[in-house]
């Protein structure tokens, strides 16, 4: 029988072995342990903060979505002819780089019929009308219409630079039908129709298609399954009552498609009453940005015209392969209706015109809240006219959907290890009355010698391509490991970077 003083000895000796063999684990390290930070694999793209996939921490600063600026001739684009009626609908502009031309695809509806129009600009503000003499209209072909298959509505054209035999392309729905129908033209008049719907079942509300280059397909984000169709059949129970939502088809030779699959849903935040009612979606230098557009309906509301029932603004989405999608900037309004002017109720961004030196969103808006539409138009409330929807220009400057901004006091900004081949690092920021520098670190956090922040000229300027140097003169590219990026910030915007 062991004594208690044999229990303490044997209790003492078992605890020094135990911290000898703890002492020696720690003197070898967690070797066997894998815990490393994610190396993010970075092309020469620009990029962007409108998700948090290359950052790790930040301190001080916070990420700010940028409001689309509006011009001041808005709206840029009405109504003004016979065959045009009330209001301009589902519209689409496109750069013209060979012609240096801004073309417009409009869809007009003045009593029953609709029509397709064309319209050009060399500025992309002051469209004219050509006279095209393909389609007559009581009893003149003086007119910009456009020949389309008879009895199709809310018409989507885009270019399609893959396909130089049909390199027009549209999507529409028909009459009386709950699918999506396609067609092609070689030069953007004279349109030809496939036979048969190529998406079903679905619901209104056309969004754009377009070829994906990074993905080799054509893509088209719609509503899925015919969900808004349901709420015309009367569902009476509220957990049923169907809302709009974002759903994603796929095609590689855009005859043959995918069914609409679920990508962008309203959840429990959003709330009741909260339904997306199309996305406009543009691949844009590492990633895809989608264009929100929220439609807000309660019902109960005894007085609908004041207030933001049956309104439509926008939000930004982002996603890195198309499917799985963020919401941008804690769902804050990307841009919305201006109170007390033609499009302070419902405001739809319909496309986007990316340039060198600015990025365009054309968008549709009007006075008239989503609700007895028709009826109010051209109508008298509250001493000015509800107009029909027009198109109206709003701008930001390149890649400026988010910032990252720091105030008086410094903020920092710590990617995660990037992995990449360039070694010239530039920035898109705004530090006109501060300043950024850049620090270089291992995937440790561990300042790389010659690219500490005190080696970095600061950058004091605002532009969209300015290179970040250290006074050792050494580059990015000498480095053979991953490598983090520490943005040191004060009263500035950093909207993206390179490596290249």
């Amino acid at each position: 029988m062991m004594t208690w003083a044999g229990n303490q000895r044997r209790t003492i000796v078992l605890g020094l072995l135990g911290l000898a063999l703890c002492t020696t684990v720690l003197a070898q390290g967690f070797d066997h342990i894998k815990r490393q930070a994610p190396v993010r694999e970075v092309g020469p793209e620009r990029q962007l903060f409108l998700d948090d996939w290359l950052i790790d921490r930040i301190e001080n600063v916070a990420r700010w979505v940028h409001v689309a600026r509006k011009a001041p001739e808005n709206p840029i684009f009405k109504a003004e002819r016979p065959w045009e009626g009330n209001r301009i609908l589902y519209s689409n502009v496109i750069y013209d780089e060979k012609e240096r031309l801004y073309k417009l695809w409009y869809n007009v509806r003045p009593e029953t019929t609709n029509y397709l129009c064309f319209a050009t600009s060399g500025d992309g503000i002051r469209f004219r009308r050509p006279d095209l003499g393909l389609r007559e209209f009581q009893g003149s072909r003086k007119n910009n219409l456009l020949v389309i298959p008879e009895d199709i509505t809310e018409i989507r054209v885009f270019y399609d630079g893959h396909d130089p035999e049909r390199p027009y392309k549209m999507a529409y729905m028909k009459y009386d039908t709950f699918g999506i129908g396609v067609g092609w033209s070689s030069d953007g008049h004279r349109w030809t129709s496939h036979p048969y719907p190529v998406i079903v079942p679905t619901g209104d509300g056309l969004s754009t298609p377009f070829w994906d280059q990074r993905r080799e397909r054509y893509v088209y984000y719609h509503r899925p399954n015919g969900r808004h169709v349901l709420r015309w059949a009367k569902v009476r129970t509220p957990e049923a009552y169907p809302t709009r939502r974002i759903g994603l088809a796929e095609s590689f030779n855009f005859t043959l498609w995918t069914d609409l699959k679920e990508v962008v849903v309203p959840d429990e935040r959003d709330g009741a009453g909260t339904e997306f009612y199309y996305m406009p979606v543009f691949p844009y230098e590492s990633g895809y940005v989608g264009m929100l557009i929220v439609y807000h309906e309660y019902t109960g509301d005894p007085e609908f015209m004041d207030g933001f029932n049956h309104t439509l603004d926008a939000q930004l989405a982002f996603s890195r392969d198309g499917k799985k999608w963020t919401r941008v900037g804690d769902r804050h309004i990307f841009l919305k209706g201006t109170p007390g002017t033609w499009e302070d109720k419902r405001v739809y961004p319909e496309c986007v015109v990316v340039r060198e030196d600015e990025i365009r969103v054309y968008y549709r808006g009007s006075s008239v809240p989503h609700r007895n539409l028709f009826a109010l138009v051209g109508t008298e409330y509250k001493g000015r006219t509800l107009e029909g929807d027009a198109l109206g220009l709003a701008r930001l400057r390149p890649d400026g959907f988010v910032s990252v901004r720091a105030g008086d006091e410094e903020g920092l900004m710590t990617t995660w290890p990037l992995r990449f081949q360039g070694g010239e690092l530039r920035v898109n920021a705004d530090a006109a009355g501060g300043s950024l520098r850049v620090e270089a670190l291992t995937q440790f956090g561990k300042p790389i010698a010659g690219f500490e922040r005190e080696a970095c000229r600061p950058i004091e300027g605002n532009g969209t391509g300015q290179e970040v140097r250290w006074e050792s003169g050494r580059s990015l590219q000498e480095l053979d490991q991953p490598v983090r990026l520490r943005f040191i910030l004060k009263n500035a915007d950093l909207y993206s970077f390179q490596i290249r």
